[in-house]
């Protein structure tokens, strides 16, 4: 079951490492003026179509986020081997801080000022985000593509700020996720988990979509969490978008590092 993330301040730089970017519209967001409401099924099949199909992905991107009076600023740059293999860094003022991989079995990061690191499953990383998580759930997520396995029978379809809205006809009883697809490519524009305990939400919104060679790509993303005892968001601003490009994967947790337990 699907729960609503507990954002901590001392997450917020592995939360920045595992939500980057998305596929958005490749024609102007004004075009889709006379948008016509679509049954669930045309829209979750067309979701489906356009789904990401490059082979590997690499950005640099800057991330910022607040939290209370508090703000912070982090460099990252991000490598995305379709279904295999993500890779991220983040630096400070031009210094390394953080290193994270990503496989289907595997999640290992390492934070340089605390000089600790993780290396296991996706266990320690459920735990700290507050829902079940694996490795297609963080790729989808970058990507622009749905969180969680979309069916018709499971949504109904309406119009909703000028796109297409999923809502769940019978959501459980911990919290409802809904979907909002763009009109034009099917992709997702924001998703949102509404929480019926501590009166959290989550919410996703992608931003200032580009087409790079055929593909389309967002410039940014917005993320707003907040419960009971957080309120916090992140902005995300990407430049240096290739596709396709041969990538290498290097990783290695430096020595004298402490493990964090699950």
């Amino acid at each position: 079951m699907i729960k609503l993330p507990i954002v901590r301040t001392k997450i917020f730089y592995i939360l920045s490492a595992f939500i980057l970017f998305s596929c958005g519209a490749n024609r102007n967001l004004k075009d889709r003026a006379n948008v016509v409401e679509e049954s669930s099924k045309r829209v979750i099949k067309n979701h489906y179509k356009n789904t990401f199909d490059q082979e590997t992905l690499s950005a640099d991107l800057k991330i910022n986020f607040k939290k209370g009076g508090s703000s912070k600023s982090i460099s990252m740059s991000l490598k995305l081997q379709k279904d295999e293999t993500i890779l991220l860094n983040g630096s400070f003022f031009g210094f390394s801080i953080l290193k994270a991989l990503i496989t289907p079995d595997r999640v290992s990061y390492y934070i340089k000022p605390t000089k600790t690191y993780y290396d296991g499953d996706f266990s320690s990383l459920s735990k700290l985000l507050g829902t079940d998580v694996n490795y297609e759930m963080v790729q989808n997520l970058l990507l622009g593509d749905a969180i969680v396995k979309l069916n018709a029978t499971d949504y109904d379809s309406t119009l909703d700020q000028q796109a297409h809205l999923l809502t769940p006809k019978q959501p459980n009883e911990l919290a409802k996720i809904f979907f909002w697809v763009h009109p034009l490519n099917y992709k997702i524009e924001k998703q949102e988990v509404i929480s019926n305990e501590k009166n959290g939400f989550l919410t996703i919104n992608y931003e200032d979509f580009q087409n790079i060679n055929g593909t389309s790509i967002p410039g940014a993303i917005s993320i707003q969490a907040k419960n009971d005892k957080n309120n916090a968001s992140i902005h995300l601003d990407y430049k240096s978008i290739e596709l396709n490009k041969k990538l290498s994967f290097p990783y290695k947790i430096p020595s004298g590092y402490k493990r964090i337990e699950k």
